[in-house]
């Protein structure tokens, strides 16, 4: 972007609708489904490393499409911060309840709590600095929930948006990408570790690929107040 270009201002829900049904729920382009040709490709990645990885194409699908939603939202987070965050949980619900689809809100909790483990990973209390650390980070996510709640917002989805918090530096070491491979070869029948490493790179980099291309449709926009 040009140092004068200037950013689209959106609405929030127009933004996210419009971003969930072109790219997540039907994404069709002269008359192609984009995901499918997506998902088929990721796919056959993974198998042409490693022929312990039969999976079931439409379980398959279906847990990318949670990842999709979840790193939607940690992008969000990593662009907009906490409180237009919850606010983005909160449509975003709203929304997978309007379209029928709950199953997908209620699914991806274990990739939000995948996230949430991995800011405080590798911390210890027995380390002074680490103890200050997740001091801070249990401190600030209970109080932000005490904010959000006394407005009377949905605490599960004042859950989700602070369950993300601190996940910065999380994602840039590639810690967030490899607790959610894990998570998704865990919810997809496998061991940790049962895949080889080129299988588990690949998964990873499914993962930051749909990070990325939210991320940077988010850049180039502005949210109204």
């Amino acid at each position: 972007m040009g140092i004068f270009s200037k950013k689209q201002e959106v609405n929030l829900e127009n933004f996210c609708r419009d971003f969930y049904e072109k790219n997540y729920l039907n994404p069709v382009i002269e008359g192609v489904d984009v995901s499918d040709v997506f998902y088929d490709t990721s796919l056959r990645s993974i198998e042409e490393v490693d022929s312990d990885f039969d999976v079931d194409p439409k379980y398959f699908v279906a847990e990318i499409r949670l990842l999709q939603f979840e790193l939607f939202a940690l992008a969000w987070l990593h662009k907009f911060g906490d409180k237009l965050a919850v606010a983005q949980s909160v449509f975003t619900k709203n929304y997978l309840e309007e379209n029928k689809r709950n199953d997908i809100w209620e699914e991806s909790e274990d990739y939000n709590q995948a996230i949430a483990r991995s800011s405080t990973a590798g911390k210890s209390k027995e380390k002074a600095f680490d103890r200050v650390y997740l001091a801070r980070v249990y401190k600030t996510r209970a109080d932000l929930f005490d904010q959000f709640h006394k407005e009377s917002l949905d605490p599960k989805c004042v859950a989700r948006a602070l369950n993300r918090l601190f996940s910065d530096e999380a994602w840039k070491k590639d810690i967030i990408p490899n607790f959610l491979m894990f998570t998704l070869c865990d919810r997809l029948g496998f061991k940790q570790d049962e895949l080889n490493k080129e299988a588990q790179q690949r998964l990873t980099f499914v993962i930051r690929m749909i990070y990325d291309g939210a991320k940077q449709s988010l850049d180039n926009i502005k949210i109204k107040n």
